[in-house]
């Protein structure tokens, strides 16, 4: 299916257009069926538009994008969700700037991606801290990539959020005296500490345990609750739960490219005990559930 088909192309079940997933309400009372319109009547802080991308070797390539498109409004949390392999992290690397597409166009603000940018900070999955440096200093560096402050100002900054992030007492540890839940806290601040118009996290809470990977939703929540300009999130996660608590819309990968976009009704912000007792929020958890069995065929339960 082409991108701009994705449009106007009816859904399956019921009468209604695709695009109204865009501009019409979802009941309180159930969930609708995911939309397959990539793009929304919103301006675009973020569009990509037929883009496809191949892996290469001497003797092979293997397609990992194709006709990719998709839009994030200014200030949306968007989550990329989809079984492992089809392209989400691939996706985050190209709006970061870190991999070029072979075809199509990738946009911020209008303009086309050519390599990383200040108006993008990246949190991945397993820290990426440097090691050498104690937490601080991490922080430190982050800021100093965007930002021309005095060192007495970074400082500051780096020590406020590694505050916020329950990090107090342990600045001057060094990574490897941190737990992986400190230590992705630490990639955590720092992220937000760069204060950039656009967060890019690339399954952040992936390698804690539950519990900690709970109190890091909430912790990012409040965190981008309390700031001051709504930052624009992309956020790569297999976990449905998770996305449907973070987000503000869920977009499911399958085949190279964004096959169901789901819009998630619920305000900011979130109560996860509220909103998962809904049956609106059961309904959600279970079309998406569905779709990670589709093209299997998969006999599902009506219950999950």
């Amino acid at each position: 299916m082409a991108a701009d088909e994705a449009i106007t192309t009816p859904r399956s079940t019921g009468s209604a257009r695709a695009d109204e997933a865009i501009t019409t309400p979802r009941p309180t009372g159930s969930a609708r069926a995911g939309s397959t319109a990539v793009f929304s009547d919103r301006p675009a802080k973020i569009r990509v538009k037929g883009v496809a991308l191949s892996y290469r070797n001497n003797t092979s390539s293997t397609a990992v994008l194709s006709d990719l498109s998709f839009d994030v409004a200014e200030g949306e949390f968007v989550s990329l969700i989809g079984a492992s392999g089809c392209g989400k992290s691939t996706t985050l690397s190209l709006l970061a700037g870190l991999r070029m597409p072979d075809s199509g166009e990738v946009h911020i603000d209008g303009v086309p991606v050519t390599g990383t940018g200040k108006d993008r900070s990246v949190v991945f999955q397993h820290y990426a801290l440097f090691p050498w440096m104690r937490a601080r200093r991490n922080v430190e560096f982050g800021i100093r990539q965007v930002s021309d402050a005095p060192k007495r100002e970074i400082a500051a900054k780096a020590a406020y959020y590694l505050k916020r992030v329950g990090l107090e007492g342990k600045e001057a540890l060094y990574p490897h005296q941190l737990s992986g839940g400190m230590q992705q806290r630490v990639a955590i601040a720092r992220a937000l500490a760069m204060e950039t118009e656009i967060l890019l996290m690339d399954e952040p809470f992936g390698a804690v345990d539950a519990k900690t990977r709970v109190v890091l939703q909430d912790l990012l929540l409040e965190l981008l609750q309390e700031q001051e300009r709504k930052r624009t999130v992309v956020f790569v996660t297999h976990d449905i739960d998770e996305a449907l608590l973070l987000s503000d819309r869920v977009l499911f990968m399958n085949a190279q490219r964004i096959s169901k976009v789901i819009e998630v009704p619920f305000e900011h912000p979130k109560k996860r005990h509220e909103i998962a007792q809904t049956l609106v929020y059961r309904e959600l958890r279970k079309e998406i559930f569905d779709m990670f069995y589709e093209d299997e065929g998969e006999y599902l339960a009506s219950g999950i």
